[in-house]
């Protein structure tokens, strides 16, 4: 897949990565839920998944290392990651099959559902039931991935449902990013989505990131980060209707 970008699409996919690391710098929103739902209002969600493909994984290397002191096996990964890995290739190849305009409004979709989790009480999971369902979701969260390159709401809802603590939380669902995205890249390439210009492009993305995030980190401190979430939730509430409705 080979797509031709004019320099103002160009520009604002940069501006995407930026804010999509800014958002995780501040609040530590995926970017993958920020720059997707943008990239794919403008210019199409397979570009979209493409590009996500490296960002979605390097950010959470060094997430990994930083935590994984704090893993205490508290969940098996390994069904988790799998499944993910699984699922992913399921929705890679829906993503090569399906009209993508209705993969948008499925993105659409997820995005909202993504923002009702959000706001919702915590579920509590009992160890057998987590145990049980580390395969389905991560299958279903694979799957989403796949098919739309957002699979937050599922891993989401099922690792906040589980007693994590913060830094267990983060090392848990960093793996899991790592998993699927390496999953989701090779079966990228095996579908012939990903080429070596698409790849040279998802890696120069880590640029506009990096900054993003950099910038995001210094001043955190200053902005509340309950009315910024507020304000990234509104801006993902219009991109998600926006693409659930095609207009």
């Amino acid at each position: 897949m080979e797509i031709e970008l004019s320099q103002t699409g160009l520009a604002l996919i940069v501006f995407a990565f930026i804010f999509g690391g800014l958002c995780k710098g501040i609040s530590g929103i995926g970017v993958p839920v920020i720059a997707v739902p943008v990239i794919a209002d403008l210019t199409n969600i397979v570009l979209a998944i493409v590009l996500i493909a490296i960002p979605s994984v390097v950010p959470n290397i060094y997430q990994v290392w930083r935590y994984r002191k704090q893993w205490n096996n508290e969940v098996n990964l390994i069904p988790l990651c799998v499944w993910a890995i699984v699922g992913s290739g399921v929705g890679i190849f829906i993503l090569d099959s399906v009209d993508p305009s209705i993969l948008a409004q499925i993105l659409g979709l997820v995005l909202l559902v993504y923002i009702l989790i959000r706001f919702l009480k915590k579920i509590t999971l009992s160890d057998n039931t987590a145990r049980r369902m580390a395969g389905p979701a991560g299958f279903l969260s694979g799957l989403t991935g796949g098919t739309t390159g957002v699979s937050a709401p599922v891993i989401l809802m099922y690792l906040s449902s589980i007693a994590l603590e913060k830094s267990a939380f983060i090392f848990g669902i960093s793996v899991y990013f790592i998993a699927m995205g390496l999953g989701q890249f090779l079966w990228l390439i095996q579908a012939e989505l990903m080429t070596f210009h698409l790849a040279y492009l998802s890696t120069l993305t880590l640029i506009p990131l990096g900054i993003g995030m950099w910038i995001g980190q210094k001043i955190g401190d200053a902005i509340s980060k309950k009315r910024f979430d507020q304000f990234i939730m509104l801006i993902m509430s219009v991109l998600g209707l926006k693409l659930l409705l095609g207009i």
